[in-house]
Formats: C-alpha cells, sequence, structure tokens
C-alpha cells in the first residue's frame, strides 16, 4: 500500500507537479467545503469549529505525512544494511569490510590481518552447480561466524575470498584462533551428495597502527598464494618489512585433499 502511494506521490515532471498541486488543494477546499455544511460553527461555537476543522481537514494529511516519514525512515535502514552486508553470507561486503579495519587502525588498535581461499571452490561450481557452490559459501560464513570472535571484523571480499581482521591478536595466537577454521567445513551438496567438506587456505599479516591497509592486503595476499602454492588447508604468517615467512599451523593428514576425495 505505501509503496502504491509512493509512486503516486513521486513527481515525474513540472506538469505531473501543478496537477498534482492543484488535485491536493482541491481536496482540501472540499474538505473545508464539507466540514462547513456539517458544522457552521458560528457565535459561541466558533472556537470549537476552528480547532474541529483544523483536525479534520488537516488530520489526514499530517497522519499521511508520518505515515511517509516513517516507510522512508525504514527504507534508509534498510539500503544502509544492504550497503554493508553480503546478501547471500550476511557477512560484511569488501567496502565496508576494509572500511572497519581501517577504522580499528585508525583507532590505534594493532591484530592480525588474514585473506582466506576456499580450496577447490571452482572445481565445486563446475562439478555440483552454483546452487551448491552458494550452500559452500553460506557454509564458509557461518564458520568464520562460530569461531571468531565478536570485536573481529570478517566480511567477503571477493567470490570466494574472505577477510578477518583479529582485533587485538598477537602474531603467535593466531593459530590458536584461527585452529578452527583450518578444519574441513561441511556443506550440503544435495541429495546425491549431501556431506561434501571444502577447507580454507590463509594468509595473514600482522598489523600495526600507523600501517597501510593497502600495504597490509598485499602482504596478507601475497602469503595467501604461499598457502595456496604449500598445499593448501593452512595458514601462512608474512612478517612485514621482512623477507621471511612463518608457517603459524601446517594442515593435518587428514584434511588431506578434503574436497577432491569426496568428489571422486
Amino acid at each position: 500500500m505505501m509503496h502504491r502511494i509512493y509512486k503516486f506521490l513521486g513527481v515525474k515532471g513540472p506538469d505531473d507537479f501543478a496537477l498534482k498541486f492543484l488535485m491536493f488543494c482541491a481536496m482540501i477546499v472540499a474538505l473545508n467545503y464539507v466540514f462547513h455544511l456539517l458544522w457552521p460553527g458560528d457565535g459561541a461555537l466558533r472556537h470549537g469549529f476552528i480547532i474541529a476543522n483544523g483536525i479534520c481537514v488537516g488530520g489526514p494529511f499530517v497522519g499521511l505525512f508520518f505515515l511517509l516519514v516513517r516507510k522512508q525512515m525504514r527504507l534508509q535502514r534498510e539500503l544502509s544494511v544492504r550497503s554493508r552486508t553480503d546478501d547471500l553470507t550476511g557477512l560484511s561486503n569488501r567496502r565496508f569490510f576494509l572500511k572497519q579495519a581501517g577504522a580499528l587502525l585508525d583507532d590505534g588498535i594493532p591484530g592480525v590481518l588474514l585473506i582466506m581461499d576456499a580450496d577447490h571452490f571452482k572445481a565445486v561450481n563446475d562439478t555440483y552447480g552454483h546452487q551448491v557452490g552458494d550452500a559452500c559459501l553460506v557454509s564458509i560464513g557461518y564458520r568464520l561466524k562460530r569461531a571468531l570472535r565478536t570485536d573481529d571484523v570478517i566480511g567477503r571480499i571477493g567470490g570466494e575470498e574472505f577477510g578477518v581482521f583479529l582485533a587485538n591478536t598477537a602474531p603467535a595466537n593466531t593459530g590458536t584462533v584461527c585452529r578452527e577454521l583450518l578444519m574441513p567445513i561441511p556443506f550440503d551438496g544435495g541429495a546425491a551428495h549431501p556431506h561434501l567438506t571444502i577447507t580454507l587456505s590463509m594468509g595473514a599479516v600482522e598489523a600495526r597502527p600507523g600501517m597501510s591497509l593497502d600495504d597490509l592486503m598485499r602482504a596478507a595476499d601475497e602469503a595467501l598464494y604461499r598457502a595456496k602454492a604449500n598445499g593448501r588447508a593452512r595458514l601462512e604468517f608474512t612478517v612485514p618489512d621482512q623477507a621471511r615467512s612463518v608457517t603459524m599451523a601446517a594442515r593435518a593428514p587428514a584434511m588431506r585433499d578434503t574436497f577432491r576425495r569426496q568428489s571422486a
């Protein structure tokens, strides 16, 4: 109903504005005329007439105004949420994730920046279809929200790529915080393949206040490439400003080629 009112009130040009302006003026005149017929309001009733006339004639327009304002505020809230959120996973989208991570660094909060990528995700889409691929991404998002802390920043920053900022986390504790994320993540592949799993490869870098977020993203991305090259399902850590990397947590034998084994 409110959508139709909005659509009707939307002015499409000068002629439309003039027509609707005259129409509403005519409605006000008509309401006043009808009210005068029902209540002449002469003599001692004059003050009551003025009050009642204002309520009966202006009341409907005031009510419509507040309904429109309420609808507009609701739309603004929905648009605000949608502008920050990835529709599929419910996580922050790339733009909002970078904004949140940058805000933490600007506030002087150190931590660890991670970039994660789903292993063999293209094979999931090619083998089972995009609907199953979407279910896989939803399961990854659920695992991230469940395994990480409420003050950590989590976002989907690409197709099968996710970003995490572990606030107030020392590099030495990164492997412990991410241990559950290194385990295979189950997802539903449909009636024919109900018990599939996928793993994550992760690249991490220590983030300190004053560092460039762009540089940190590049460093974490380089560490992610090493994790892929070194066998996937593992966390590779880059020490900034140093030409070396540290493997914080390696995959367990049980994780080996999880998706390949189940899809074979």
